[in-house]
């Protein structure tokens, strides 16, 4: 090998082997003094590794993937206009994070309809759907007296928030909320 390839080689090799992030393997075994490593693969004769600080060198543990419960205070089912069966189901907000993973989507599943509101991320840690996102709200029928099983109110509807992030983990929150009475 020409002098020029051998330094060009030492170079590289001595540039990640100062980041950490890669180690080359010679067929002997490596000391475990340093960076944990996280995956391994082998490929042709060439060794990569992905490898992570010692807990002892950051004074922590590695940082595991999270994510977070959803936050949906105050499902409300409101109808803004008595003579219509027509009632709104909305949050005040929805908010779910991820760390160190991206959030991928959202949805809002409703008993009785199926998927009714999905929301994608693009390259963001936290997802937060605010009232006025959804407009009025996700239009439902407002149901007689007594339909939802509470004799005062019109229909109850069962729903579903699920949240997704780009390492796969997943979050769900669950709650039933009761619509006024449609009495015409």
């Amino acid at each position: 090998m020409p002098k020029s390839g051998r330094v060009l080689i030492t170079v590289v090799c001595v540039l990640l082997g100062a980041f950490g992030a890669i180690r080359i393997a010679s067929g002997q075994p490596m000391a475990q003094t340093g960076p944990v490593v996280i995956a391994h693969e082998t490929q042709d004769g060439n060794v990569r590794e992905i490898t992570a600080p010692e807990a002892s060198s950051l004074g922590e543990a590695p940082r595991q993937p999270s994510i977070s419960f959803i936050d949906s205070p105050s499902a409300t089912c409101y109808q803004p206009d008595p003579v219509q069966d027509a009632c709104y189901l909305n949050w005040y907000y929805m908010s779910v994070d991820a760390n160190p993973s991206y959030m991928t989507m959202m949805t809002v599943t409703v008993n009785a309809i199926g998927p009714v509101v999905r929301v994608a991320g693009f390259f963001q840690t936290s997802m937060y759907i605010p009232y006025n996102m959804l407009g009025q709200g996700i239009r439902l029928p407002c149901g007689p007296l007594g339909a939802g099983g509470n004799p005062a109110l019109g229909n109850a509807y069962s729903w579903t928030i699920n949240a997704q992030d780009s390492g796969n983990l997943k979050s769900a929150n669950y709650g039933t909320t009761y619509c006024p009475a449609y009495t015409p």
